[in-house]
């Protein structure tokens, strides 16, 4: 069951009618029934075992840790349970999700030793969002350990908490503390239902008629690079973050406003992530869950740990204040940046994710110094509109050479379409954007005009949400028909030239796979 799918939205509608109904002292426990059903319906028949499973675990765990927190003779117990939970769940994403890490290690040692095997994926398939809850839980059962979350001692609540539909399926990455309020009794709201619909309208409208008519195009450039060279592999290149945006952020939109139908206000996951300056703002804008869920729990920790600490005297004894500072930094970064790459999956992201974009960052706090001199020497405006759009087109730039590895089936294809771009340089023509090219590529220039249209109607948006909070906060500001007009021409627009028909595959979420 697809979040874009009729099928989903019947379901949520039948919901949201008993939600309403049933006593408000209950209302969670059809929240849990409607997950459970979700679940059983959109992942795969091994979805309800691991989610029971990493309940079990976090429930147990952090009772031990609550019950004995004051206990000075169990103390380094408390800290040694909470360590190996979280390594056990980890153990289980590693064994399904990240099984290209030990299939290619163990290539590499058959290489050296014929008498090791070639591991092989386990036959089991991965639960639907383990990456997702997966780092949930942990970032609960830390929250516990740390004393800075209360506990959920009623097991078929935290379930709730960790299994909560549909936001699984692309997250967000919710905090327990966020999320208390699922609990609680809501009542019937019209302004909820009438934001919750419009947001879903909206995310709908981003992945059906943006995103998988974007996905045509990029797939079938890179599925024959012999027959669309010179310019249109760069094409695919600076089209895929659009098309990854509309896609995340859509379905994301979806996942929010499903949540808002009831009441329930789940973690923003982007704040108009195209609008950056540099990379490091950039990720503070894009998939902002994941961002702070590793700098809580895997940067800051890391840093304060006795061994950064001693290693970071040491750097800022040697070389002066200024520079061990900036190793220590580096250091931790890169380990963040390791995980944040390592969640993803595979070893192409560890490339495409880690070191792409720990390099930006690191490149980019090395010259900070010179490009403040350089800029105060030029005399540049740095709140002008020119330089603030000189830099956010950097940022995308960058990014957008970063995830050619997520348009790719393995390391090795990362590499071969870098080759392609470097060689298509010298073959750059911009004329065959307007010959007949374009419709051999799966569209029609009517596809072309609805994307172009469709990005710009998500650029007035964004500029919109950065100026009043949200674009339908603005919206709701205005008279009542011009307000109607926008939401029909959204709903004609989705239904008459939403990406349905033979062969499409609704639930193909990019971030879906995590």
């Amino acid at each position: 069951m697809s979040v874009t799918s009729f099928l989903f939205l019947g379901f949520l509608l039948l919901g949201l009618i008993v939600y309403y109904i049933v006593p408000s002292k209950i209302q969670w426990i059809v929240l849990v029934i409607m997950s459970i059903i979700f679940y059983l319906i959109a992942g795969t028949p091994y979805t309800m075992i691991f989610l029971a499973v990493s309940t079990l675990i976090a429930y147990v765990s952090t009772l031990y840790i609550e019950k004995n927190r004051n206990n000075s003779t169990v103390s380094k117990k408390v800290s040694i349970v909470a360590i190996i939970t979280i390594l056990l769940n980890v153990i289980i994403w590693f064994a399904l999700k990240g099984s290209s890490f030990w299939i290619l290690g163990s290539k590499l040692l058959h290489k050296i030793s014929s008498k090791f095997p070639i591991l092989h994926p386990l036959p089991v398939t991965a639960a639907l969002g383990m990456g997702y809850y997966t780092a949930q839980v942990i970032g609960y059962i830390l929250d516990v350990l740390w004393n800075t979350s209360t506990i959920q001692s009623n097991p078929l609540k935290l379930f709730l908490f960790v299994s909560f539909f549909p936001q699984l399926t692309v997250g967000p990455i919710s905090r327990y503390n966020d999320l208390k309020t699922i609990y609680k009794p809501h009542k019937f709201s019209y302004q909820n239902i009438c934001l919750g619909s419009q947001r879903i309208l909206w995310g709908l409208f981003k992945k059906l008629v943006i995103s998988d008519r974007i996905t045509v195009i990029v797939n079938a450039i890179w599925a024959d690079t012999n027959a669309f060279n010179g310019i249109w592999p760069w094409i695919a290149v600076f089209l895929y973050p659009m098309e990854i945006y509309t896609d995340f952020s859509g379905c994301m939109d979806i996942v929010l406003g499903s949540a808002e139908l009831f009441d329930i206000h789940l973690t923003e996951n982007f704040r108009n992530p195209f609008f950056s300056r540099n990379s490091q703002e950039f990720w503070q804008r894009w998939h902002i869950t994941l961002g702070t869920w590793a700098r809580d729990y895997v940067f800051y920790p890391f840093m304060k740990c006795r061994l950064m600490v001693s290693f970071g005297k040491n750097c800022k004894k040697r070389l002066g204040k200024k520079w061990g500072k900036f190793i220590s930094w580096s250091v931790s970064m890169a380990v963040l940046w390791f995980v944040m790459g390592f969640w993803h999956g595979s070893v192409r992201h560890i490339f495409g994710v880690s070191l792409w974009f720990w390099s930006a960052l690191f490149l980019s706090e090395l010259f900070l110094p010179v490009t403040k001199k350089l800029t105060s020497f030029l005399e540049i405006k740095t709140e002008s509109f020119g330089w603030h759009f000189f830099q956010s087109l950097r940022t995308y730039i960058i990014y957008a050479l970063g995830v050619v590895f997520f348009t790719s089936s393995g390391l090795r294809s990362a590499l071969d379409h870098y080759i392609v771009l470097w060689n298509s340089l010298g073959q750059l023509n911009p004329w065959t954007l307007f010959d007949s090219t374009i419709t051999s590529l799966g569209v029609a220039w009517r596809d072309v005009n609805l994307i172009l249209v469709g990005s710009l109607c998500i650029l007035v948006a964004d500029v919109l949400r950065e100026k009043y909070g949200y674009a339908r906060t603005w919206i709701n500001k205005q008279s009542v028909g011009f307000r109607w007009a926008i939401w029909i021409f959204l709903i004609f627009i989705v239904l008459i030239y939403g990406m349905y028909g033979p062969g499409y595959d609704a639930s193909t979420f990019i971030y879906q796979g995590f």
